[in-house]
């Protein structure tokens, strides 16, 4: 047998450089087609000694051979002009176009046909690393067809992987390689037989199956999906996802990709899947099948293409499903926990100072007998249909430091059982801009108008059938910005004082819950921000601090927020985030972070405690508490390293410090080689599932270990083996 290369690519640079320096002294014999002739063109031999005998070219030692297709390098070649027959001896070394390479021994080839046989053979595909080593080969224009063969993407001395095999098959046109009687070795250990298994070597978007995913759970049972790809057209592709869990069902998803146009893409996304009987039964799901819809579209230049002076983009994601385990189902991965499925359309154009815009929003609740124990389909949800948007952006008025916009909203709330609302809003801004002591203070007085009307629908007579507000209030604004070089920093601040003066206002008629109004109370807040920057110009501290006080509440002082952030380098943060309570004289909550990323480390560290007194500060009328029913401590907790060769050991918590449990962690490592890779990772998982029972939705904990094993070029497969857990959700 021959004896591999360690360094390939070393090869060939050594054979060009021992081309360029040798054409001078070799001798050279052309070998002409005549023009009755088929097969190659010019065949041009280079060697040593070269001697010609009618149509047959002898040559010796250091032999260079190269037509249009094959750069070959032998010890000895005898190559025939009129019948294309070439046969090589020792140390050959071939190369076919830009991809393949091979070393052998021995072949024999005939340039016309491109029919020959090797033996032996090490083939090599540059494209993907992949290479063959066998005993003897027979080459066809199309393929090689290789006997007593083993195949790897690894090193060739001591492969961590190969597969050995009696007979194979590749197709240089397909990028097929097709292995009969194959055995799967980690390094020199067998590992398992099959009687038959092909990979395709082509690393570009084509037609074939994609990585499938297994997985075990112990009321699931057995899951094993396998994703079908389909791509006819270099404009759209289908991806069919079929699925089995051995214990609860079957079920099909698919996915339709399309690009359009150069400034759009979109997809479309449909399944079904079927519940056993007595899973449903025994799980009290709410449905024993699970079906939904997706279609969602992205296009910018829908007109500005034909326009000039024009922007605008249309963006929708449209959902249909009949219970949330539509999604819990499309694979082992996905989740979700909202109850509302929402579709949503936007629509824009802009131009210089005007913007126009119509957005909708459809809200599928899959649980309606929790908002209202009587209902049990859609149609008391409140839809968004649609909404429509005018902004004039800002721009000076008679002159130039007088500036004013214009913002209007007319929105449509509707629903087949229940009130409907169409409501329109207008808000309107001038602003006066202009500097004291010269340039140290700026200054902005504005007056601000807003208007909102309200017609209702479907009322019971028990309301008024419309609403009416409109307010307008003062703000005044002083702010400053200073910046002053140290010897060895530099510090920069801006400090701002807002004061906000409501004045007229008026509200008359019925205002449902669902309607917002754009109301403010009088307050005063002070902003400073400021920042420090060492000598080489990198930001080392930051530091925010803002103060509220409201007139018009019982507690006149909002919680004072205090943020700041320390950059000790480059790859070392500390942050602090902390707000007190002037009302009940405590911290109300209190944020410590620390994030640290070099090329071997990564970690993020959060502690986070919320009281429930704590009140975010807005310049908003506050009409309910903002605080929250209870308080809460959480440690979060994030880190991977490099630091072992080839390894990323990885590592999450999510740490409930007043419940004294463990929300959800993981734990796992990735190996990383040059010719495959591995991972595995413990994780934690909470899962929803919509019941039959009054509370109607109700959690699976999963608790289980994910193994990820991935041969390069060939693919990769998932195992998950997990155990699951019952939590009830209740009101």
């Amino acid at each position: 047998m021959i004896e591999l290369p360690t360094r390939w690519w070393s090869m060939q640079i050594k054979f060009f450089l021992f081309v360029a320096l040798s054409l001078g002294s070799l001798w050279a014999a052309p070998a002409q087609k005549t023009p009755e002739q088929k097969g190659p063109q010019d065949v041009e031999v280079l060697a040593e000694n070269v001697t010609k005998k009618g149509t047959l070219i002898h040559a010796i030692n250091n032999v260079v051979l190269y037509s249009p297709k094959y750069l070959i390098t032998a010890d000895e070649a005898y190559y025939d002009t009129e019948s294309g027959d070439l046969e090589l001896f020792g140390n050959i070394t071939m190369l076919e176009g830009v991809s393949y390479a091979s070393r052998t021994g021995h072949t024999k080839l005939n340039l016309n046909t491109d029919i020959g046989v090797s033996d032996p053979l090490f083939f090599y595909d540059e494209e993907t690393n992949v290479w063959i080593k066998c005993e003897n080969a027979v080459l066809n224009p199309e393929t090689y067809i290789t006997q007593k063969s083993i195949v790897s993407s690894c090193n060739t001395q001591e492969p961590d992987w190969k597969i050995a095999f009696t007979t194979g098959e590749f197709n240089k046109e397909s990028k097929w390689l097709h292995l009969y009687n194959p055995v799967f070795y980690a390094n020199d250990v067998p590992v398992f037989y099959l009687p038959y298994f092909a990979f395709s070597t082509d690393t570009t978007r084509r037609t074939g199956l994609l990585r499938p995913e297994f997985g075990f759970g112990s009321s699931e049972g057995f899951y094993y999906m396998q994703p079908i790809y389909i791509a006819p057209a270099v404009d759209y592709d289908v991806e069919l996802r079929p699925q089995m869990r051995t214990n609860r069902g079957e079920g099909m998803h698919g996915t339709y990709r399309f690009v359009d146009s150069a400034y759009s893409n979109g997809e479309i996304t449909t399944g079904y899947f079927n519940e056993h009987s007595d899973y449903a039964e025994e799980e009290n799901l709410k449905n024993s099948s699970h079906y939904g819809l997706q279609v969602k579209y992205d296009r910018s230049q829908l007109l500005s293409s034909q326009y000039t002076n024009l922007e605008d983009g249309l963006w929708f994601d449209l959902n249909y499903l009949n219970d949330i385990d539509y999604y819990n189902t499309m694979s082992n991965e996905t989740t979700s926990y909202d109850r509302l499925v929402t579709s949503r359309l936007n629509y824009y154009i802009k131009q210089d100072q005007d913007y126009y815009g119509v957005y909708a929003r459809y809200d599928i609740d899959t649980h309606p007998e929790l908002q209202d124990p009587s209902r049990t389909d859609n149609r008391g949800t409140l839809q968004e249909l649609p909404t429509l948007h005018y902004h004039h952006f800002t721009s000076p008025l008679l002159l130039d430091n007088l500036l004013y916009s214009v913002d209007y909203k007319t929105s449509n709330y509707t629903r087949q059982e229940g009130i409907t609302a169409f409501q329109n809003q207008v808000d309107v801004p001038f602003s006066l801009y202009f500097s004291l002591l010269q340039d140290y203070v700026h200054v902005s007085v504005s007056e601000n108008i807003y208007a909102s009307h309200i017609a209702y629908g479907n009322d019971d007579d028990s309301n008024e059938n419309e609403g009416k507000y409109w307010r307008n209030y003062h703000k005044i604004s002083l702010f400053t910005e200073l910046a002053k070089p140290y010897d060895n920093f530099y510090h920069t601040m801006y400090l701002k004082l807002d004061h906000i003066i409501p004045s007229k206002e008026d509200e008359t008629g019925y205002f449902a819950d669902f309607i917002t109004l754009n109301t403010l109370a009088k307050s005063t807040s002070l902003t400073l921000k400021e920042f420090f920057y060492n000598s080489d110009g990198e930001k080392k501290i930051s530091h925010k601090l803002v103060q509220f006080y409201y007139d018009d509440y019982d507690y006149k002082y909002g919680d004072l927020e205090n943020d700041i952030k320390y950059h000790v380098s480059d790859q070392l943060s500390l942050g602090h985030n902390l707000s007190y309570s002037n009302e009940y004289s405590k911290i109300s909550r209190n944020q410590i972070s620390i994030n640290y990323s070099d090329e071997l480390y990564s970690t993020s560290l959060r502690y986070t405690y919320q009281d429930s007194v704590y009140k975010e500060n807005t310049i908003y009328k506050i009409t309910e508490s903002t605080s929250t029913d209870e308080d809460y401590s959480y440690v979060t907790l994030y880190a991977d390293t490099k630091y072992f060769t080839h390894y990323n050991i990885f590592t999450s918590v999510n740490y409930d410090v007043k419940e004294d449990e463990f929300r959800s962690w993981a734990f796992g490592f990735k190996k990383t080689l040059k010719c495959w890779d591995y991972s595995i990772q413990y994780k934690d998982t909470t899962t929803p599932k919509s019941t039959s029972s009054s509370n109607g939705i109700d959690s699976v904990n999963k608790q289980g270990i994910m193994f990820m094993f991935n041969l390069y070029p060939m693919g990769s497969v998932s195992y998950d083996f997990s155990r699951e857990s019952e939590q009830k959700v209740t009101n």
